[in-house]
């Protein structure tokens, strides 16, 4: 009896291979990098909501196998990790830091000229708001899962706040204060566009309160 046993050709494990094309003639394999998978991710989270992203439907849309990602990002914790790590390089997209690999850095931004450290709030803010405009469900995952990227990105506001003059104390709670409004908002926007609210009044609400915030904070403060 023969031993011979066909052979099986396989793609490597860091290579994903596409869907067929229309024809159906295979279309050419595309590496399989961590950009890939956290921009699918993205995607997925985005689709379907941070309960359905799992290695398992990850490796489906990317039409890959679940070992093949497990070659870039360990476990979901992991992936969370880029994804946060993505996110936050979205806030800063001059910085040198890949957008996939480590924590951009984000300290040394106090306000240029003597501006007052309620512009730097100001500006954070109003980034995160943006960003959780362009991702919605994933920005909601990030709060949910509290990634090194975002921890230290709040942790460097606060540093930044104590370089503009403000004590520990008073930094962490302008901090505190200031991410409660934002989480309020962010979670009132559905309900404001249900209600008929244009992007014009949403901003215009936000921008009201945010001042007011800032201004009785900054009164209270010096």
């Amino acid at each position: 009896m023969s031993t011979d046993e066909p052979t099986v050709a396989r793609a490597p494990v860091d290579e994903a291979v596409e869907a067929p094309g229309a024809d159906g003639s295979p279309r050419a394999r595309r590496p399989l990098s961590l950009e890939r998978i956290v921009s699918a991710a993205i995607d997925l989270i985005e689709s379907e909501g941070p309960d359905a992203l799992s290695m398992r439907r990850l490796a489906a849309r990317l039409g890959s196998s679940t070992m093949a990602t497990y070659h870039h990002v360990a476990d979901r914790q992991a992936l969370m990790e880029a994804i946060g790590a993505h996110l936050m390089a979205e806030l800063d997209p001059d910085a040198s830091t890949a957008a996939t690999g480590g924590t951009p850095a984000v300290a040394g931004r106090i306000p240029p000229g003597g501006a007052p450290w309620t512009e730097l709030v100001r500006t954070e803010v109003t980034a995160f708001l943006e960003l959780s405009r362009r991702h919605p469900a994933t920005f909601a995952a990030l709060l949910r899962t509290r990634p090194t990227a975002l921890v230290v990105r709040v942790e460097a506001i606060a540093v930044d706040l104590m370089a503009a003059g403000l004590g520990e104390a008073d930094a962490r709670l302008v901090v505190r204060t200031t991410a409660r409004y934002l989480m309020g908002s962010v979670m009132g926007e559905e309900a404001a566009v249900a209600a008929g609210q244009t992007l014009d009044e949403m901003n215009e609400s936000f921008e009201f309160g945010l001042g007011a915030l800032l201004e009785g904070m900054s009164g209270r403060l010096g």
